[in-house]
């Protein structure tokens, strides 16, 4: 059975088009990468639970210190794991972010808040 690929294609500036193609093992390399973000998302919603939420929709959080208080290893915080993990958990609107804590975006903070809000949704995803 011949592996099964797929292709990409976009336009470059100047009307060049620009074609990449990508076996299943990028697709797989990909899921993984996913499936790795939603685990590591739920344990750090979990850690943000039991150290700072409480169960409290509204409450105000901070992945970085809950993520440090738990001892959690999703990678050093900062590393593009966890930072995967904490986007999952933007995505699925568990945490949005505190606007009066918004500050530039750069490498170092990609989401762009100091603080987050738990809400209804986190509960939701705790309950599985």
């Amino acid at each position: 059975m011949r592996p099964r690929r797929f292709c990409q294609a976009r336009l470059q500036p100047g009307g060049a088009l620009f074609v990449a193609e990508f076996g299943t093992d990028v697709r797989q390399r990909r899921t993984g990468i996913k499936s790795q973000a939603k685990s590591d998302g739920l344990r750090l919603l979990r850690a943000i639970d039991e150290t700072q939420a409480h169960g409290q929709e509204g409450s105000r959080v901070d992945p970085t210190r809950a993520a440090h208080e738990a001892g959690l290893d999703v990678g050093d915080v900062g590393s593009d794991r966890y930072h995967r993990a904490l986007g999952y958990l933007l995505e699925e609107a568990a945490l949005a972010g505190d606007d009066h804590t918004a500050f530039d975006v750069g490498e170092e903070h990609p989401h762009g808040y100091a603080l987050y809000f738990f809400t209804r949704r986190a509960l939701q995803l705790l309950e599985g």
